[in-house]
């Protein structure tokens, strides 16, 4: 798979395509993507989503993606690393991270606007960021949160934001591999004890380390019923379970029903949702 590496801290481009050009990748930055117009596919992470636009998408750099274009769509892509913009927080959401996000709502029309100030403002300073672009873009992470729950609270603190959003991009790059979300691992890895880094990760982020791993893990699951055709036993073992009966009584212990169960009652709600339509 390819993978695209940016060196610069901030990287804005604004385009419209009618056919996607680059193959599937992942990024070693996060991405706010802002879909003006158009209508298409987002396949992210192994799932599809439909869009149309105006929405926005969040990546973040273990998220692999790529568009199939159905009508025309104009795109801009917000890439940054977290030397430039600290957003754990927001990749920290339930399942609605990945999904289109403000599709079709006035909030929608607000971010288009504050998306197309940031541009404006990063083409008259040749690509240099500054205090501006800084700030509106603080603007807009401001609107996506106001639209979205996050588990991580508010108040942390600005010189532990850099250290939590090492350990979450971690965790995230890693989550397929449980041996490496293990805390007594975590530990190793950032050159902390054991016990301070369970402590400070809740601290921080008001849950223990491996409530945060189960969290994401079911998110990505979730995911994967709802929106992929893959079998449950492909699911299972892309998420690192040793054996199926283990992914069924993890899924059951959160959810309360099987994988089985859930993307039935799923695939039912959908069709419940598409004959009121119609």
């Amino acid at each position: 798979m390819k993978r695209y590496i940016q060196h610069e801290d901030l990287k804005i481009s604004h385009f419209t395509a009618r056919q996607w050009e680059h193959p599937v990748h992942n990024h070693n930055h996060f991405e706010i993507i802002f879909i003006h117009r158009g209508k298409g596919e987002h396949c992210l992470s192994g799932s599809h989503y439909p869009y149309s636009g105006p929405c926005l998408f969040l990546l973040a750099p273990s998220d692999t993606h790529h568009f199939g274009i159905a009508e025309e769509t104009e795109f801009t892509f917000l890439k940054f690393t977290n030397v430039y913009l600290d957003i754990p927080q927001l990749l920290m959401d339930d399942h609605r991270r990945h999904a289109p996000l403000l599709e079709g709502s006035p909030e929608a029309q607000k971010a288009g606007r504050l998306v197309r100030l940031i541009t404006e403002e990063w083409q008259q300073t040749s690509g240099a960021p500054d205090e501006t672009v800084f700030f509106l873009i603080q603007a807009l992470l401001s609107l996506i949160r106001r639209n979205i729950q996050t588990a991580l609270p508010h108040d942390v603190h600005p010189l532990h934001a850099e250290k939590i959003s090492a350990i979450i991009n971690y965790l995230h790059s890693h989550i397929h591999s449980p041996e490496h979300t293990k805390l007594e691992h975590l530990a190793k890895q950032f050159g902390y004890s054991r016990h301070y880094l369970g402590i400070f990760f809740k601290e921080q982020t008001g849950m223990p380390i491996r409530d945060y791993v189960n969290r994401y893990r079911l998110q990505l699951i979730e995911q994967r019923l709802r929106y992929s055709s893959h079998s449950i036993k492909e699911i299972s073992n892309e998420m690192g379970f040793t054996d199926q009966s283990h992914f069924n009584k993890f899924f059951k212990t959160h959810k309360g029903m099987s994988p089985s169960g859930f993307r039935d009652d799923q695939a039912n709600t959908h069709a419940s949702s598409d004959g009121n339509k119609n």
